[in-house]
């Protein structure tokens, strides 16, 4: 055979490498089509296991899909009453931790207030240390459980002095509403009571604490807690 007429089979396996790149799309591309399944079934079954949700949300993460991430995440939240990225920041901190100080951390706050709904005070206090702004909004709350009573006190009491990038947005409107059940419920609600306490301390403030402690004074016929 003449080298003229010499045909070269590129179609052996091993005849030419694959491209790297192009694997990894079709890779992605696969991917996409399996998140879309995963996404329809998480939707259409209501399906509260968080396994599911915090798979779809990394590949959406990682592959820079943020309005399905920020669609996935009312979804979730509708779904469980918890937010989901504050639960992907609770467990995962190496991957989420701020490291632009330009950086804002925003924590919506489920309508009702449990322990799972709110954000460890090790991720507070990264953020205030690390001088980043950190939202925690209240605007959508309307109730809350014994256990977020008891989580939202510590919260409150573990956050440094130096809060200065910390905000709490609408928490005025919910203390107020705190007080009211406070004083409504006489002596069967001490937690709120110590929410309340925590709070003007976080507040550092120390005239509507003396004020809240004479109420509860009253109230329980006890000494109340003291400022320091």
């Amino acid at each position: 055979m003449s080298v003229d007429s010499l045909q070269l089979d590129f179609t052996s396996p091993g005849a030419i490498p694959p491209d790297p790149l192009e694997e990894i799309q079709n890779i992605i591309d696969e991917m996409q089509i399996k998140m879309q399944t995963l996404a329809a079934l998480l939707e259409n079954d209501q399906v509260k296991d968080t396994v599911g949700w915090k798979l779809l949300a990394m590949f959406y993460l990682v592959t820079e899909r943020a309005d399905n991430l920020s669609k996935i995440e009312k979804l979730y939240q509708k779904i469980t009453g918890a937010p989901l990225s504050a639960n992907l920041e609770q467990e995962y901190t190496q991957w989420f931790g701020v490291k632009n100080t330009q950086q804002s951390v925003v924590f919506e706050i489920p309508k009702k207030i449990t322990a799972e709904a709110l954000p460890e005070n090790a991720i507070i206090r990264h953020g205030c240390h690390a001088s980043n702004h950190i939202l925690l909004d209240f605007s959508n709350v309307q109730e809350i459980d014994s256990s977020g009573l008891k989580k939202l006190a510590k919260l409150f009491t573990g956050i440094p002095n130096n809060h200065t990038g910390l905000e709490l947005k609408q928490i005025e409107r919910f203390i107020a509403h705190l007080q009211d059940k406070a004083e409504k419920a006489g002596t069967g609600a001490p937690l709120i009571w110590e929410v309340l306490f925590a709070y003007e301390r976080f507040r550092n403030n120390k005239e509507a604490f003396e004020e809240k402690a004479i109420k509860f004074a009253v109230l329980f016929g006890i000494s109340p807690p003291s400022w320091e």
